[in-house]
């Protein structure tokens, strides 16, 4: 049993709520965590909205889930999140078969955040590093992710999306970013052609798990002189393997 600690009954009702989303069997729902918790419906509303507002859980269509923001505290704390240890072997290989660097990532507050980072093994490599945060405009994986929205609340998102350029090659444009995200949709994989880093292009792609569930996103990044050499198939065939191994260890296969 847990000792009482004074002063923190208040945050003792947000670790409840929390861990009852994460031990949800079914969808979690207000009503669904009021009852596992015990808790009053309008107090556990008001629980909700909060972890909500920090990005610790997310909402659509009243199901709850454990949010993106959770990946990030975990990754600071210790060696990766349940997505990073699901990845960690199939990303490995993703990087092998290319010997290219590549990048997982997860959404976070409107941007998305790299969670792993395995280097190619050539000399030109990219700066980035664990725990940057890039654009979901100027991303591979910001577009992959982009992607897999539903189309209401992809325009809600797009409508209030800041969109500065990165490069003089970023899509700083509305339209022509609603045109890359429908192409990225039919194609089912993002290009970011050096409009996040100049001589750098990027493959992005969304990983899925049971239900379908998006989990997150995986690019491979190569310098232009590369990518414009290294056929896209190749590329594409290792990151659709990888997805899929993804997809396996996370319970999606």
């Amino acid at each position: 049993m847990r000792p009482d600690v004074p002063g923190t009954a208040a945050f003792g009702k947000f670790m409840r709520v929390l861990q009852a989303v994460a031990d949800a069997p079914e969808a979690a729902t207000v009503a669904r965590l009021a009852r596992d918790t015990q808790l009053p419906r309008p107090t556990v509303h008001r629980i909700v909205a909060a972890l909500v507002a920090e990005g610790l859980v997310t909402e659509e269509d009243g199901v709850l889930q454990l949010g993106p923001r959770l990946v990030s505290l975990a990754f600071r704390s210790f060696d990766g999140s349940l997505l990073r240890q699901a990845a960690r072997e199939p990303l490995a290989r993703l990087r092998d078969d290319l010997d290219e660097t590549v990048h997982l990532a997860v959404p976070d507050f409107g941007e998305m955040v790299y969670v792993d980072k395995l280097e190619s093994h050539r000399t030109v490599r990219m700066a980035s590093r664990i725990g940057t945060r890039v654009a979901l405009h100027t991303s591979a994986v910001g577009k992959a992710w982009l992607a897999t929205l539903p189309e209401p609340e992809l325009s809600a998102l797009l409508d209030r999306l800041a969109l500065p350029a990165r490069t003089p090659h970023s899509l700083t444009d509305r339209s022509n970013l609603r045109r890359a995200v429908a192409e990225t949709r039919e194609r089912g994989h993002s290009l970011d052609l050096q409009e996040n880093e100049l001589d750098i292009c990027c493959y992005g792609m969304a990983l899925r798990g049971a239900g379908h569930r998006v989990l997150g996103c995986i690019s491979v990044s190569l310098p232009r002189y590369r990518f414009e050499t290294l056929p896209a198939e190749t590329v594409l065939r290792a990151m659709w393997a990888c997805a899929e191994g993804v997809a396996r260890v996370a319970g999606g296969r």
